[in-house]
C-alpha cells in the first residue's frame, strides 16, 4: 500500500514538473516572438524615418548615434554642441508618424497655444547627455549651434523604447522640433 502511494505521488510530481516545463517553454517562445516583433518594428520605424528624410529638400541632414538632425536654419558662430555641454532651447515633441504626429510635450508658447496644449514650462537648460534627456535627442543635438532651428527624429530604440511615458505609447518613434537659443561649452 505504501509503495503504491509513493508511486502515485511520484507520478503527480513528474506530471506537475512536465506542466511547469511546458509553461516555461511556452513563455520563452512568446518572449522570443516579442523580441522579433520589436526588432521588426524598429526596422520599420527606421525605414519610415528614412523615407521622411529623403522627401525633404533644402535641408541639411546630420546623423549621429541613431538620430537624425534635420537643419532648417543654420546656427551662428563657431561653437557647436558636444556631449557634456549645456544647451538652452525651446522644443515641441511629437510622436513620429511619417512626420509630426501627435504633440506630447512643448515649452514653446506659440506651439502650445496653436495646439490647445498645456505648456510644459519655459526655456529648457540641460546638459547634453542621455542622463538629462532622451538619448536620441542628446545624440541628435551634437553639432548644433546657437540660433539653429532643427528637427531631431529617431526610432523608439533611442527614445522611450518599450515604456509608456506621459502620453507617448510604447515603441513610438519620436520627432522633436528644436530652437537652440544658446550653448555653453563645458
Amino acid at each position: 500500500l505504501l509503495k503504491k502511494k509513493n508511486r502515485h505521488i511520484f507520478c503527480l510530481v513528474v506530471c506537475a514538473m512536465k506542466r511547469i516545463l511546458y509553461i516555461l517553454c511556452l513563455c520563452a517562445l512568446m518572449l522570443s516572438c516579442t523580441k522579433e516583433d520589436r526588432k521588426l518594428a524598429l526596422v520599420t520605424q527606421e525605414e519610415n524615418i528614412d523615407k521622411y528624410i529623403n522627401n525633404l529638400r533644402g535641408v541639411r541632414i546630420a546623423r549621429n548615434g541613431g538620430s537624425n538632425r534635420l537643419v532648417f536654419a543654420e546656427g551662428r558662430g563657431t561653437d557647436s554642441l558636444a556631449l557634456g555641454d549645456s544647451v538652452k532651447f525651446y522644443y515641441a515633441g511629437y510622436v513620429f508618424s511619417n512626420g509630426k504626429g501627435s504633440l506630447f510635450a512643448t515649452n514653446d508658447t506659440l506651439v502650445a497655444k496653436n495646439n490647445g496644449f498645456e505648456l510644459s514650462g519655459g526655456i529648457e537648460e540641460k546638459v547634453l547627455s542621455s542622463k538629462d534627456m532622451v538619448r536620441g535627442l542628446a545624440n541628435g543635438l551634437v553639432g548644433a549651434k546657437a540660433g539653429e532651428k532643427c528637427e531631431v527624429v529617431f526610432s523608439a530604440k533611442y527614445g522611450y523604447d518599450n515604456d509608456v511615458v506621459y502620453n507617448v505609447p510604447k515603441m513610438s518613434p519620436l520627432i522633436f522640433e528644436i530652437w537652440v537659443e544658446g550653448i555653453v561649452k563645458n
